[in-house]
């Protein structure tokens, strides 16, 4: 028996094949992301850092500060939302100082998944740790949260005698959009040599969005996972550069681009179940750079990890704040 396909069999099998290929990807992606949603609300500490909150505000070291005066929040209403939560360290002498920036795609902030839970962790090591509500969505704007984070770097300098914190060699922990902030403030061009403030010691990131026009470039096999990946990059630059969203301007927070020869030393990891920040798109990337450019880092990617773990308890990742610590402390010459 001889069996003959026509022009409209042809096309009818491929349309089959197609279908499946979007059932089948629809499925996994939809999966993924349920995934990341269980291991986010299971590994995120919410509850650790709101304990930590009222152990520290019975004993008197928490305290929450806006970073603007009231004359300039009187002429921009914008910046009365930006404010510094710190966990003041209980030791007698001065401690090391962390900068915590959550995440949330410049739209909103993860402040109690990646920043209440993760200063708390660091607190609970002997180290003061701040977190930063910076501007994101409606009142953000170009550069606002660069902006926010210079103010929250000169005020820890500024205070440091009243803080009872040496902030030398400080730390910056960004997470996610947050892990672009504070990679992007680690350049001398776009960051703290801009805004005329001390250079960090170490800049630690997890699952950072990193290489901004990736889209652009990087193949996505499964097309439901690429139009995430579309949405949420073009989300994070509609409220970081409004109409404005220009070529030039999402270069100019590429990280990978501002990576020079003495650019701050790094902690970062990512997973490989990440279907908002793929790692091979973004911290691969950055790996890359930081490597040409011999800058001393530690990548870490675990396989099972999705985006927003945060601290990571119960997962594979759940010793990288000790890790990054120690990356930390090695550096600055705490262990000298």
């Amino acid at each position: 028996m001889t069996i003959s396909f026509t022009i409209d069999s042809w096309g009818s099998f491929i349309a089959i094949i197609f279908y499946i290929y979007l059932g089948m990807s629809f499925a996994l992606t939809f999966a993924m992301l349920l995934h990341m949603k269980y291991i986010e609300h299971k590994s995120g500490g919410k509850k650790m850092g709101q304990a930590r909150i009222k152990e520290l505000i019975q004993a008197g070291r928490f305290r929450q500060v806006p970073l603007y005066s009231p004359e300039e929040i009187r002429e921009k209403k914008a910046l009365g939302v930006v404010r510094l939560s710190i966990f003041l360290s209980d030791h007698k002498e001065k401690s090391k100082v962390m900068i915590v920036c959550p995440g949330g795609g410049y739209a909103h902030l993860c402040t109690e998944q990646e920043g209440y839970p993760v200063a708390a962790k660091i607190n609970e090591m002997g180290y003061t740790a701040m977190v930063l509500e910076y501007r994101t969505g409606f009142h953000c704007s170009k550069k606002a949260p660069m902006h926010d984070l210079a103010r929250a770097v000169q005020y820890m300098f500024d205070h440091a005698e009243e803080l009872n914190v040496d902030p030398e060699g400080y730390a910056l922990v960004g997470f996610s959009a947050g892990g672009n902030l504070v990679g992007i403030y680690g350049s001398e061009a776009q960051g703290y040599a801009f805004y005329n403030t001390k250079k960090p010691g170490t800049i630690i990131m997890g699952y950072p969005w990193t290489n901004v026009n990736h889209w652009l470039r990087h193949p996505y096999w499964n097309i439901w996972q690429g139009i995430i990946g579309i949405w949420f990059s073009e989300r994070c630059n509609l409220f970081m550069f409004g109409l404005k969203n220009t070529k030039e301007n999402r270069d100019s927070i590429c990280v990978q681009n501002w990576i020079t020869d003495d650019y701050p030393n790094v902690y970062m990891f990512a997973g490989g179940q990440d279907v908002i920040v793929p790692a091979a798109a973004h911290t691969d990337v950055l790996h890359k750079a930081l490597k040409e450019h011999n800058i001393e880092h530690v990548y870490q990617r675990y396989f099972r990890i999705p985006h927003g773990i945060g601290v990571g308890i119960g997962t594979e990742a759940e010793s990288w704040l000790e890790e990054a610590v120690l990356f930390w402390r090695h550096w600055s010459g705490q262990d000298a």
